[in-house]
Parts: structure tokens; C-alpha cells; sequence
């Protein structure tokens, strides 16, 4: 029998659908509130279970809820699916929510800090605007190309070739579009400039962070992999060890097990966090393109002899892997990284 109510919240921009279950799981009521109202209910209500979706409001009203002492726990929308009766109603949804949160052996998602929310919103802006700087390069390339002219591989040649292009110093490209390509140059020397401002921005975030500065110091780890790090470990609270860690990201392989035999598979490339997994890839793949001939660490060492044993990929994940356990351990204990010497 549970000791507090459970109350399922469907999220939404104007309405929400509030389903509340007592102790007993009778249900006690299922309505469409506004936010207005949601907020008054989380202030007034006594202490309950409050369950939600995981989606971008969540830590929001997360927080919120946890303010006046309730028990938040977030749940990926995949595992509700499975609670969900009859038609997807609002009204479904939120006591499909409201039963998943009560459910043994449930695995909820973290609760994410408000540090931790700006980290992984500057993360996500500076990735959305490198995009549409990709973009733009690309769609310059083809209108280009379309007149049979090639461009040069990397950024310098292609803005070279631009500016040569508008100067009328290569033939061939119409006038009729010198005005359209120079619209799309200033706004990809705009798009440039607003990268490499939020990438600043990141930079000094990053560098008023103590947490990112302790997960700096770990091999393969620069300004990327600390602020995801940090976005999604935060102090590492939500894990009970540095495993629980790895296999949230995603760098853990998969088990499969069946009348008492048990098999290990790849990492799941469908689950986890793709970006940050991508970025501990690219962060191990460096320090084991550079291990030196003789290990002056213990973890070099481990590193030489490991890909030898399963190649450079296998290796690059098995750092990843090690690389998550141990920034869980540095957020947990909130003691500094210091690499093991050989011993001679």
C-alpha cells in the first residue's frame, strides 16, 4: 500500500491534465487545469508522489514540485505507452502516468538542475546553429556547382572562392544571382559570428563551473564532453554507482539472456545520450591515437594492451565507458581526477 497520493501530470503549453490516485489507488479525480492553476495545486496539496513524461517542461515543473516537498519522479514516455488504456486521451495519458509511477521496478529519469538545464541549453543552441551554418555552406556549394564551380574542401577555401566569386574575379556565374549569393554570405558571416559567440559563452560557463573544470582534467574530456558530462550526471546523485552512469549514456553493452545463458551485445545505438556518447568516442579515439610507446599511467597501459587485444573501435569504447564511471566519481565525491603513475 502506498503512504501518499499519486498525482499524473499530462504536460502541456495551455492545458494540463491533472489525474490524482489516493493511497488506496482509488482514483480521485481527472481534470484539465491551466498552468495558473497547477502551480496553486502543487503549493496547496500535501506531500505526494508527482509523476510526468519526460519532455522539455518537465524539469520546470520538476523543480517546482519538489519545492514544496513532493516526490518528483520523471518517466520516458516509451514506459508509460505500455500503462496506457483504451484511446490517447489527455485524460488516459495522465492515468496511464499516474499508474506507471507506483509500478515496481520502474526506472525513473533525473531530475535536472537548473545549471545542469542551461549546460545542456547552450549545448543544444550552439548544435542547432552549427546546423544551419552547414546548411547554408552546403546550399552555397550547389548553386555554385551548378554552374561548373567547384569548391575547395574546408571553410577557408569556400569563403575565399565566395568573395572571388562576388568580386567577378571567376566567370561564368550569372548576374542575375550575384545578389541573392551575396545575401546568403552575409548571413553566413552572421551565422559564423553568432557561433563563435555562443561557443564563448559556453567557454566562460564552462569555466565558472568547478564540476567542468574537475571533469577537464580527465583524458579525453574537453569543453563538449564536460558540459554534457555535467547536463546529464550532474552531481551524480541519481545513480547509485558509476555504472548505473554508463549504461544511462549509453556505453554499456547490452545483455541478452535466455533459459540461464547469458550473452553480452554491442552498446544499444538507439538509446542513451547519441551526442555525448558521439563526443566520448571522438575524445577516446584522440588519446588512443596518441598513446606513447612506453605508458607513463596505469590507464595507458590498460589502453595499449586493449587495443591490441580488440582493436582501436572496441578500445574507444571501452575509454568512453571508463571515462562516464569516472566522472560519475568525480561528481559523487566531488574530489579532483588524479592519474595512477607506473610504478617502477
Amino acid at each position: 500500500m502506498k503512504k501518499s497520493n499519486v498525482i499524473g501530470i499530462d504536460l502541456a503549453k495551455n492545458v494540463i491534465q491533472v489525474c490524482t490516485i489516493n493511497k488506496h489507488g482509488e482514483l480521485l479525480s481527472n481534470k484539465a487545469i491551466s498552468p495558473k492553476k497547477l502551480k496553486e495545486l502543487l503549493a496547496t496539496v500535501k506531500s505526494s508522489i508527482v509523476a510526468m513524461e519526460g519532455c522539455s517542461a518537465c524539469n520546470f515543473w520538476g523543480r517546482l514540485a519538489e519545492s514544496h516537498g513532493h516526490d518528483v519522479r520523471i518517466i520516458g514516455p516509451r514506459k508509460v505507452k505500455a500503462f496506457l488504456q483504451g484511446q490517447k486521451t489527455d485524460a488516459n495519458d495522465a492515468l496511464a502516468i499516474a499508474v506507471a509511477a507506483s509500478q515496481p521496478g520502474m526506472v525513473f529519469s533525473q531530475l535536472k538542475s537548473e545549471d545542469q538545464q542551461c549546460m545542456q541549453s547552450i549545448e543544444s543552441s550552439r548544435k542547432f546553429i552549427s546546423k544551419e551554418l552547414l546548411s547554408l555552406t552546403n546550399h552555397m556549394r550547389a548553386k555554385l556547382y551548378e554552374y561548373g564551380i567547384t569548391t575547395r574542401r574546408g571553410q577557408k577555401g569556400f569563403k575565399q572562392l565566395i568573395v572571388d566569386v562576388l568580386d567577378d574575379h571567376i566567370p561564368g556565374f550569372p548576374e542575375a544571382l550575384r545578389p541573392v549569393l551575396r545575401i546568403l554570405w552575409e548571413r553566413f558571416c552572421q551565422t559564423l559570428e553568432q557561433l563563435d559567440g555562443i561557443e564563448k559563452q559556453r567557454a566562460q560557463l564552462i569555466e565558472k563551473s568547478e564540476p567542468c573544470q574537475r571533469l577537464k582534467k580527465t583524458e579525453g574530456v574537453g569543453d563538449v564532453c564536460a558540459s554534457l558530462l555535467f547536463a546529464n550526471l550532474g552531481k551524480g546523485s541519481s545513480f547509485k554507482n558509476g555504472r548505473q552512469a554508463s549504461a544511462y549514456v549509453g556505453v554499456t553493452p547490452k545483455q541478452y539472456s535466455s533459459g540461464g545463458k547469458v550473452s553480452m551485445r554491442g552498446i544499444d545505438k538507439v538509446g542513451g545520450n547519441k551526442e555525448l556518447r558521439s563526443a566520448l568516442f571522438q575524445g577516446a579515439f584522440s588519446i588512443i591515437n596518441r598513446l606513447p610507446e612506453e605508458p607513463r599511467t596505469t590507464k595507458q597501459a590498460w589502453l595499449i594492451s586493449l587495443v591490441r587485444w580488440v582493436g582501436v573501435k572496441r578500445a574507444c569504447i571501452a575509454l568512453a565507458n571508463k571515462t562516464v564511471r569516472t566522472a560519475w566519481a568525480i561528481l559523487a565525491s566531488g574530489e579532483p581526477y588524479k592519474a595512477s603513475p607506473i610504478m617502477h
